[in-house]
C-alpha cells in the first residue's frame, strides 16, 4: 500500500483536524500515521511459530512516521487478535505461536491509544512438504497471455494430503530455445509493478486451488519454446518436493 493511502487509513478522526489547520496532525510521540500490520510470512505452520522466508523465528511490527515521512523508533507496537475462537498466542515482543489446528486469524497491531492497523490475514496450514504442476500447457501465442502456469502446494493433515494455502511461489522465466538471454519481448503476468523491473520473475501466494501466473510474448524473435520456474519451501525455509516445477511453452508462429 502507498504511503498516502496508508496514511489516509490511519489518521482516523484526526482528517478534521488537518483540514482546518493545513498540516499533517500529530499525536502522542509526534507520530503522524503508521504502517499496515507487517507479517513475515502470509502463513505459520500448525502448532509451530511465526517464521520468515528463510526460516528464521520472526515477529510482527508496525512502522510509525513522523509529519516528514521519517521513521519514528523506541516504540513498542500491542498486537492482539480479532478474530474467534482464539487459536494463535502472541507475546510482547510479537512472536506468534499456533495451536495445532488449521484456521484463518485476523490480527491487528496498535501503536498507542489512538492508531489501530487493518485486520491482517495469518493462515494457520499444515506444514506443506511437496509442491506439483497442474492443468493443461497450451502453445504461447504473440500478443497473448499463456494459459496458467498453476502449481498445487500440499502437505499432510490427518494422515490425508491436502492443498496448502498462504506459501509463497516465485515463478521465472528461465530458459529459451534456442538459446539466448530472456529480453523484454517476455513477461511474466502480472508483472510486479511497482516492485522491480525485472518483468522475468513474479510471485503468488497459494489460495485454495494453488498459485498460478502467466507469460506473455510480444514478439517472436525466432524462438521456438520457453520455459518457466516455479519454486517454493515449506515454512522452514527448506525447498519442497518437486520444487522447482518447470513449464515448457512452444512458441505458435502464424495465426
Amino acid at each position: 500500500m502507498k504511503r498516502n493511502a496508508v496514511r489516509a487509513l490511519t489518521l482516523l478522526g484526526a482528517a478534521g483536524i488537518a483540514a482546518a489547520c493545513g498540516e499533517v496532525p500529530t499525536l502522542a510521540g509526534n507520530i503522524a500515521y503508521i504502517s499496515p500490520l507487517l507479517l513475515p510470512s502470509p502463513a505459520i505452520a500448525a502448532g509451530d511459530v511465526l517464521r520468515d522466508s528463510l526460516g528464521n523465528v520472526a515477529v510482527l511490527s508496525v512502522v510509525a512516521y513522523d509529519q516528514h515521512n521519517s521513521v519514528i523508533t523506541g516504540l513498542t507496537p500491542s498486537f492482539l487478535v480479532s478474530s474467534f475462537p482464539v487459536v494463535v498466542s502472541i507475546d510482547a515482543n510479537g512472536r506468534v505461536t499456533a495451536q495445532d489446528t488449521v484456521a484463518s486469524v485476523q490480527l491487528v497491531g496498535r501503536v498507542g491509544d489512538r492508531l489501530q492497523t487493518a485486520p491482517a490475514t495469518l493462515e494457520i496450514v499444515p506444514q506443506p512438504d511437496s509442491m506439483a504442476g497442474s492443468g493443461t500447457i497450451d502453445s504461447l501465442r504473440v500478443a497473448q497471455s499463456s494459459s496458467a502456469l498453476q502449481v498445487n502446494v500440499t502437505g499432510l493433515r490427518g494422515g490425508n494430503r491436502v492443498s496448502v494455502k498462504g506459501i509463497i511461489v516465485r515463478y521465472r522465466i528461465s530458459r529459451l530455445w534456442p538459446a539466448r538471454p530472456v529480453d523484454p519481448t517476455l513477461v511474466l503476468f502480472p508483472p510486479p509493478f511497482g516492485l522491480t523491473g525485472d518483468f522475468t520473475r513474479a510471485t503468488d501466494t497459494t489460495h485454495a486451488t494453488g498459485a498460478s501466473r502467466a507469460i506473455q510474448i510480444t514478439a517472436n524473435q525466432g524462438i521456438d519454446s520457453v520455459e518457466v520456474t516455479a519454486a517454493g519451501t515449506n515454512l522452514r525455509g527448506e525447498s519442497l518436493r518437486g520444487s522447482p516445477v518447470r513449464f515448457v511453452l512452444p512458441v505458435k508462429r502464424g495465426p
